[in-house]
């Protein structure tokens, strides 16, 4: 998308400018002392001049004594002023680097599932850490330096100036050359800057990717094929990298070389006039003084600079990060404060592109039913159940929930009514009890014991080596399909939902155990509605009516006894599996 195109916020300097001025105290405070250390600095050399004359010119002790202490006084002030520009800019750079990582942490959990299609967790890793650490860069040298840099700076031509004017003329106009060239310089290295970013993400990804898919990697013997692609990409990372380094080398260098040839003019012209008697010693002194002091300083702003173009590229990998989710509650939502679970789906459609994936889908859901919904694989089921907590919204129709538009609903309302597991579950690296109670501690211990035990997580937990407080390891690696699903089924029941939505919660767990679960939730089940996604028809027969999808619309409902009498989709369904049921005995015994 072109930026003119862009309408949610951008990751500019503007937009930092705007976290920098929310710690504003710091940044000031570094500000004037980088403005007081800068100006000590500056006048350093010149009182250093001003000791050397008088030397020479045999001043008396008490003179040189004067100068002395001046000079110790001055280098305290220095000391204290740098000691306080330090203070403060580590406060900006860390406070200012904490509240945009938090900013963009908590707008990631806010966007849509087709936000994470698009960009893949790795490179989001590296967007949030790599980039992130290029503004803290930024921000650490920039308020370290670049106030007691550019007031040096300015001391050091000021003085200069009242010493001989052509001489600081000729140093000023031979340096501003090189900073402009610098300056130019950095521009172009930018974009260049840019793809070096944008191959880190790249290789994050792969990272990431090969971690979470390991055991898969193993099992097919592609590990040579997973280690050539990571080899490949981390080859085009280098040759990114060494492109840039070796272009941004020499720039950096430029003010450091340009310091030293004006070092070596001034030399002579200096020297032939302090021969001259046009300079004295001590203005010789400090003009040689001044050159270093100038060349490293101007050295420093130029590392500035530097990260300035750095960042500008790691600003624009944030900025697709900053916008808003598709999805969200409206300014008006209506609160669902006793949600009953009574659920409607009026004329429903939802289309993708030129396709539609559900069309003409209506259904009334009372408050408490059990509703089965089954139908061949890739039928729409699992998306009718993903409108209703929002997870897309429907391009056609309504669904409601207690009589409202979802739609016209508060989020956090709505999505904490409504419970739903996955067939595939999620498991966070942490122990066995937490990914139960997921941020929920206020559980009371008999509520979630009940949630253990109707799960039948209950049966594992002798085999498991700290039982509750096992660590599952990442994504539940550690634990089998099976017990991933019902500790997700657990983790659903200590919620207490409106809706409960089970989407093949059971396909990787065993006949017996699956019949023992559903037994149990039976009795919860009565208590609220419950969508039970199914691909065995003997898991939802005695549900309080099935409904049937194909294609993406609704083609039957009604109870088991009514959809077998119809002798439709679901009676050839049901035959179906009885056959393969009876297939599978023959075979084992």
């Amino acid at each position: 998308m072109a930026a003119a195109e862009i309408k949610y916020p951008q990751a500019n300097m503007r937009w930092l400018l705007g976290y920098i001025l929310g710690h504003r105290g710091a940044a000031l405070g570094a500000l004037l002392s980088g403005m007081v250390a800068g100006v000590s600095s500056g006048a350093a050399p010149y009182l250093m001049g001003v000791i050397v004359d008088h030397i020479r010119q045999q001043a008396p002790i008490e003179q040189i004594g004067r100068d002395a202490l001046t000079l110790i006084g001055l280098s305290a002030v220095t000391v204290t002023a740098f000691f306080g520009q330090r203070y403060f800019s580590g406060q900006v750079a860390y406070t200012v680097n904490f509240d945009i990582r938090r900013a963009l942490f908590d707008n990631l959990l806010t966007l849509d599932q087709d936000f994470y299609q698009h960009y893949p967790t790795g490179d989001l890793i590296s967007r949030m850490h790599a980039d992130t650490e290029m503004i803290w860069r930024l921000l650490a040298i920039g308020f370290t330096r670049f106030g007691s840099a550019a007031f040096t700076v300015i001391a050091a031509f000021v003085l200069l100036g009242t010493i001989n004017l052509p001489l600081t003329a000729l140093v000023f106009i031979v340096l501003s050359i090189s900073t402009t060239l610098q300056l130019r310089a950095g521009r172009v290295l930018a974009p260049v800057f840019e793809t070096v970013q944008a191959q880190a993400g790249t290789l994050a990804a792969l990272v990431q990717d090969s971690a979470s898919g390991i055991q898969t990697i193993k099992t097919f013997g592609k590990e040579a094929g997973a280690a050539a692609k990571y080899r490949e990409e981390n080859l085009e990372y280098r040759r990114r990298w060494l492109y840039f380094r070796r272009r941004n080398e020499p720039v950096g260098m430029l003010p450091n070389m340009i310091s030293e040839l004006t070092a070596a003019g001034v030399v002579l012209i200096g020297g032939v006039m302090a021969l001259n008697g046009m300079l004295t010693l001590g203005n010789f002194v400090q003009f040689l003084i001044y050159l270093s002091v100038i060349g490293t300083v101007l050295l420093q702003l130029g590392t500035i600079y530097q990260r300035y173009q750095q960042t500008r590229g790691a600003l624009f990998r944030l900025t697709p990060l900053l916008q808003p989710p598709q999805i969200h509650s409206s300014d008006d939502a209506v609160r669902l404060s006793a949600p009953r679970g009574e659920i409607t789906f009026e004329n429903v459609g939802l289309k993708t592109g030129d396709t539609w994936l559900l069309r003409n889908v209506s259904l009334r859901i009372p408050a408490g039913a059990v509703v089965a919904v089954v139908g061949p694989t890739g039928c729409g089921k699992t998306l009718l159940v993903n409108l209703l907590a929002r997870v897309f919204d429907p391009t056609e129709g309504r669904v409601l929930v207690d009589g409202v538009d979802v739609r016209a609903l508060a989020l956090d309302d709505l999505r904490r009514a409504i419970v739903y597991v996955p067939q595939s579950t999620f498991l966070f690296s942490q122990p066995l009890h937490q990914n139960v109670r997921m941020g929920m501690n206020n559980i009371r211990d008999e509520d979630f014991n009940q949630a253990i035990h109707i799960s039948r997580v209950s049966n594992d937990l002798p085999q498991l080596p700290q039982g509750l407080d096992t660590l599952v390891g990442e994504k539940g690696v550690m634990l089998s399909g099976g017990q991933k699903q019902r500790v997700a089924i657990a983790r659903a029941i200590v919620r207490d939902p409106a809706v409960l939505v089970l989407d093949d919660a059971l396909s990787s767990v065993d006949t017996q155990t699956a019949a023992d679960i559903l037994g149990d939730l039976r009795g919860v089940l009565r208590s609220r509605t419950s969508l039970i996604i199914a691909h065995r028809i003997a898991t939802v027969k005695d549900a309080d009516f099935i409904v049937v999808m194909s294609d993406g619309r609704i083609v039957e409902q009604g109870t088991h006894a009514e959809l077998i009498e119809r002798d439709g989709l679901y009676a050839h369904m049901v035959e179906r599996e009885l056959r393969e049921d009876r297939e599978s005995a023959d075979v084992e015994g």
